[in-house]
């Protein structure tokens, strides 16, 4: 005899994921991308010769080397605010002083 899986009613709402582009918020990758860079390249504070930006899906991958951790933290917050990603990872380094 197969037992049948129990299913459960929730009266919890569904956790909202921060990073979840709704149908009208929805952006063409190249168009998420050119907005981080120009929110990088307006930023006085930051050097982003060694910043790389993918985006697949909305998904945005930062990658490369900054000069240090406030660095890193600005480049990272100014590309998780732009609007129709659906997610962001960080592959980000800290140069060592020479």
């Amino acid at each position: 005899m197969r037992r049948q899986p129990k299913t459960y009613a929730s009266s919890t709402k569904p956790e909202k994921n921060p990073f979840k582009a709704s149908e009208s918020q929805w952006r063409p990758d190249a168009e998420i991308r050119a907005e981080i860079h120009r929110k990088l390249s307006e930023d006085p504070l930051l050097d982003i010769s060694g910043v790389f930006v993918t985006v697949n899906n909305g998904r945005v991958l930062i990658e490369g080397s900054v000069e240090n951790d406030e660095a890193k933290r600005r480049v990272e917050t100014h590309s998780r605010q732009v609007s129709g990603i659906s997610g962001h990872d960080s592959n980000l380094c800290v140069r060592r002083p020479r």
